[in-house]
Formats: C-alpha cells, structure tokens, sequence
C-alpha cells in the first residue's frame, strides 16, 4: 500500500508539473492578432445630457464607465447589490438603484428610477451560474419594456463568431462563460434594440490608460486593453450611432501580453 501511494504521489508530482508547464506555456505564446481594418470612433459634441442606467457599475470596469460619464456632466444611476461596496460610487456622486440582475422583477424596478437615454451591462462573474446570459437577458427585456432603446453590452472575444479566436488557455478558463455570452448576444440581437456588442481581449491590471484602443469588425481580432482605455471606448460608442447594430472586438495594438499593461512604478 505505502508503494501504491508513493507512486501515486509521483504520478500527481508529474502531472502537476505537466500542467504548470503547459500553462506557462500558453501564457507565453500569447499573442494579438491585430486586424487589418478599424472602425473609427466619431467625435461628438459632448453635452453632458445623458441619463444613463450602468449595471455592473461597483466592479473595476464600471466604475471607471460611471467615473467618465459622471466627469463630463452626465446623470448616472448605478445598478448594484444590497451587499456591494458602494463607497466609490457614492463618491462619484451616482445615483442608486438596488437588486440582483437574477431577479428580473428588481431589474425592471430599476428603469422605472429615470427618464435613461441608454442602458450599459459590464456585469459579468463565474460565481453566479447563468449569469451572463439571463442577468443581461433580463437588462435587454427591461430595457425594451421601457423604451430604452440604446444598450451597449460588454461581452468578450470568444464569445459567438470570435471563439476561435480567444487562446487556448482562455477558451479552457472561460468555458463555461462564453457559451453565456454567445446567449446574451444572440438575445440582444434579437431584442429590436439599439444595441452595440463590445468584445475585448484580456484586461491586464493597471489604471494608466494609454490612449491605444481600437475598434474592429474583424471576428478574428485578438489582444489586450485596460480597463480605463476599454471605458473610454465605451463612453465613444455611447456619443457614435454609426456604432448601433455593431459587433466590435476592442484591443489595444500596443500591448502584445497580457501583463505588458501594469502601472509604471
């Protein structure tokens, strides 16, 4: 028995190993594929008249969404949990709504709280199941219930006609997100709405933006964006109708891995 488990012991030893190589691996072959053609975002006058609904609005990507559109005049309301952190938002000086985008009930409650001339979903997270798919799915229906026509949903490469192009190592990670995702799209598609589908690559930590992302309608675009450069996006696609029935991969061609977007020091 003690041999059985000694070589047992080996087996997981060698196995472990395997796998951390692999990863290691994939991680190091990371790399973008830019596309060839871009979508050019339209300046617009910024008036700073919106109402805007932002779900997902205490993570770190939407924060910075309700940061940008509260700085340019905006009125935002923020779509959060009884138990989010709503510090940070309350600095901004958001507006609230309260509810879980799993109940479909409190998300419809949430659009009655404004006149909204656009909805924008960043929610996302593997701990709730289904998630990505019905909590948007109930944003789209509340939305067109209430005449909101404009929604501008952050989805993901990988998602739908994009998933070959997300690496191995995120396909595998994400597996059971981006069939979620692909849902959400194809409900929105469907929706009559107003809509823009948003799929960045991977989110590298950092808060410096770099002023580098790009749009494309090119399903096999993959690369990186941080989280301040893809909400800066955001808010230009808010202001573009050209943007409206759209799915646009958002990258940032200067950064060729994922960790290449830290802060400097």
């Amino acid at each position: 028995m003690k041999m059985l488990l000694k070589f047992l012991g080996k087996v997981a030893g060698i196995v472990l190993v395997l796998v951390a190589a692999l990863v290691i691996f994939a991680m190091l072959t990371l790399k973008p594929n830019l596309p060839e053609q871009t979508l050019a975002l339209q300046s617009a006058e910024v008036t700073g008249t919106n109402q805007v609904l932002v779900f997902g609005a205490s993570g770190k990507l939407g924060l910075e969404v309700v940061s940008d559109l509260v700085a340019r005049g905006d009125k935002v309301t923020a779509f959060v949990r009884s138990s989010s952190d709503r510090s940070q938002l309350e600095a901004l000086e958001a507006d609230f709504a309260v509810g879980d985008v799993m109940e479909a009930e409190t998300v419809e409650a949430a659009f009655t709280t404004g006149d909204f001339d656009a909805v924008i979903t960043a929610i996302s997270g593997m701990g709730t199941a289904n998630l990505d798919y019905l909590g948007n799915a109930h944003i789209f229906d509340a939305a067109k219930k209430a005449g909101v026509g404009r929604v501008i949903f952050v989805s993901s490469v990988g998602a739908g006609d994009s998933y070959e192009s997300a690496p191995l190592i995120s396909r595998l990670a994400l597996r059971k997100v981006l069939p979620l995702k692909t849902q959400a799209e194809d409900h929105l598609r469907l929706s009559g709405l107003d809509y823009t589908i948003l799929r960045p690559g991977g989110l590298p930590p950092g808060f410096v933006e770099t002023g580098r992302g790009i749009l494309s309608e090119d399903a096999t675009t993959m690369g990186f964006i941080k989280r301040p450069d893809l909400a800066r996006i955001i808010i230009g696609v808010l202001d573009d109708d050209q943007t409206i029935g759209k799915t646009l991969a958002v990258v940032d061609p200067g950064l060729e891995r994922p960790w290449a977007g830290a802060d400097p020091e």
